[in-house]
């Protein structure tokens, strides 16, 4: 029997009031094939019986969605810790105060890619830096915990260190800090948001780098395809999909061969617990021989970067590897 995993993504709809030009799942428009009410509250169950850590609720905007707040209630009802990623702009003190009434523990994530309107709007779309900044400030008015998510890419990741310093300005908990894949929305804007690799390898360092310098002042959350720790997707991770379509990672999504499986037909403990990792992330060849890392310590990085970026889920993401050579001499 596996382990379950820490957290579980569900994207609750596609519906939403941006247009971010890296959004991953080209949100915007709802999806015909939702899941229904009793279908998510079904999913709720499933996680909890799997003994998941917690449910992150990701969109498109899940505040968009008519019955966000019977949701998170139902998740409080039965003891399921759930997450919420939001950008903030529909955080309205009404809405705030019904999220508190409907669950006070509900973790909250509000997305900001810059620590000012030029650099934030510019990915996010005019007016989006104020508003999110107006809901955070609700959300913590309130008593809730937020995480700042940030996506570094080519034109913030220079403003890192700022970002920060707005974090703590807020009172925030904490940051999160991902690194930019070309798919969805992401793919038709690499032109302006991807970097070459010596860019690349400049901005990780920096960016680890600001996270050393204040880790004494804030959380930080920073996924693999910064930091260079093993993968997690198919792991300790899994994304469930607007339809039920269950990936290892929401960045698997237009790829087929690796859809585990759907809920509507099979409960999410009996798909987690066949799944073979393996299957989709074999060590990479170049990593068997490493003399930096075991195979088993590192296995290349993030696999969504070495399979859309390199060609394969069998590859090395590259610029980890440089990072690491560096970091061992």
């Amino acid at each position: 029997m596996r382990e379950p995993p820490s957290i579980v993504e569900y994207e609750i709809t596609t519906a939403c009031n941006s247009r971010c030009i890296h959004c991953y799942c080209s949100a915007g428009e709802k999806h015909p094939n939702e899941l229904s009410l009793d279908e998510i509250k079904d999913l709720i169950l499933q996680v909890k019986e799997t003994k998941v850590w917690a449910l992150d609720i990701v969109g498109g905007e899940p505040l968009i969605h008519p019955r966000i707040i019977d949701v998170l209630a139902f998740a409080r009802e039965v003891g399921q810790r759930v997450m919420i990623n939001t950008n903030g702009s529909l955080a309205t003190e009404e809405m705030v105060k019904k999220m508190k009434e409907a669950n006070p523990d509900v973790l909250v994530g509000v997305s900001l890619d810059g620590p000012d309107p030029e650099t934030n709007d510019f990915i996010r779309g005019k007016g989006s830096f104020e508003r999110a900044i107006s809901g955070m400030k609700n959300f913590i008015k309130e008593g809730f915990k937020v995480t700042i998510l940030n996506v570094i890419n080519a034109v913030n990741w220079r403003k890192f260190e700022d970002l920060v310093k707005l974090s703590l300005s807020l009172n925030a908990s904490s940051v999160y800090v991902d690194r930019f894949v070309p798919v969805g929305r992401g793919k038709l804007n690499a032109h302006i948001l991807d970097m070459s690799d010596d860019e690349w390898v400049e901005a990780i360092g920096y960016v680890r780098n600001i996270v050393e310098k204040y880790s004494n002042r804030i959380v930080f959350y920073v996924e693999d395809s910064i930091d260079g720790e093993p993968c997690s997707a198919g792991i300790t991770h899994a994304s469930i999909l607007v339809d039920g379509t269950v990936v290892p990672c929401g960045h698997f999504r237009y790829e087929r061969r690796f859809y585990m499986g759907n809920i509507r037909e099979k409960s999410f403990k009996e798909i987690w617990e066949s799944l073979e990792p393996r299957k989709f992330f074999p060590v990479p060849e170049e990593c068997k021989g490493c003399p930096f890392y075991g195979a088993e310590d590192c296995e290349g990085g993030c696999k969504a970067i070495s399979y859309f970026r390199y060609g394969g889920t069998d590859k090395a993401d590259k610029i980890i590897c440089r990072l690491r050579r560096g970091n061992r001499g």
